[in-house]
């Protein structure tokens, strides 16, 4: 892993600075992660919360880097949604807490099998549905839950008929929050974060399983709870359109 440097914002105006200015945090170290694409949100959280959570430090994680530079946030061409994201991690006392985070990659999907025939990729791709409900079941064991303790599931914006089959054949009866494809389609891996900002401000239920995959196959997934103590810290998210 890279060391850690000393932010240099490109960013116009420079917000993220009077932000941390106006917190009273005079300086930051920061970390660049190329993790897995659509799943790297949830993946740096997974990498990095043992070192937040020991040192007792706030972090600020940022999604949907190309929205952030000033030279191209402004392009029309993209297909995708490129939204700008940013949670906040660790920064005191909040209603909301990450308990659990599990990760599972998948090696048999390395470069997509561009060599393989056509039915051999075929019968690969087939199996993805059955690993994707495997790994809701594999976190759900993991973190001691039954898919009836989980009031919603926030995924990433991708494959809208897939993740219903999934949902139904867990018999989950919560929430499958999917309100944004629709209208900002796939936004990479600030899906997470800008769904689950959306999700909060309505939300009245007790735990949210946020699932995402990427290029690999890489799955991540974290589990957000109300704190019901208001003692453990975590999480606020935000987002913006440019």
């Amino acid at each position: 892993m890279p060391k850690p440097r000393r932010t240099i914002l490109f960013l116009k105006p420079p917000w993220l600075d009077e932000i941390a200015i106006g917190c009273g945090i005079g300086h930051w170290e920061t970390l660049t992660v190329s993790l897995n694409h659509c799943a790297s949100a949830l993946s740096a959280i997974h990498l990095l919360k043992s070192r937040i959570i020991k040192s007792q430090q706030p972090m600020i994680l940022l999604t949907g880097e190309k929205a952030f530079h000033s030279d191209i946030n402004k392009l029309d061409n993209s297909v995708m949604a490129e939204v700008p994201a940013a949670m906040l991690l660790n920064a005191g006392h909040s209603r909301w807490q990450i308990n659990h985070t599990a990760v599972r990659h998948l090696s048999s999907f390395y470069n997509n099998h561009r060599e393989s025939t056509a039915a051999r990729r075929r019968e690969l791709f087939s199996s993805l549905e059955q690993d994707y409900y495997d790994f809701y079941t594999y976190v759900l064991d993991k973190f001691h839950l039954s898919i009836g303790d989980i009031d919603a599931i926030v995924p990433g914006n991708i494959d809208m008929p897939m993740l219903k089959r999934i949902a139904d054949k867990l018999k989950f009866r919560g929430e499958l929050f999917t309100e944004h494809i629709s209208g900002y389609g796939h936004a990479y891996c600030s899906d997470i974060l800008f769904n689950v900002s959306s999700l909060l401000e309505r939300f009245d239920g007790k735990r949210i399983l946020c699932v995402a995959m990427g290029m690999g196959i890489t799955m991540s997934c974290i589990l957000i709870e109300k704190n019901e103590i208001n003692e453990v810290k975590h999480v606020n998210t935000t987002f913006g359109s440019e």
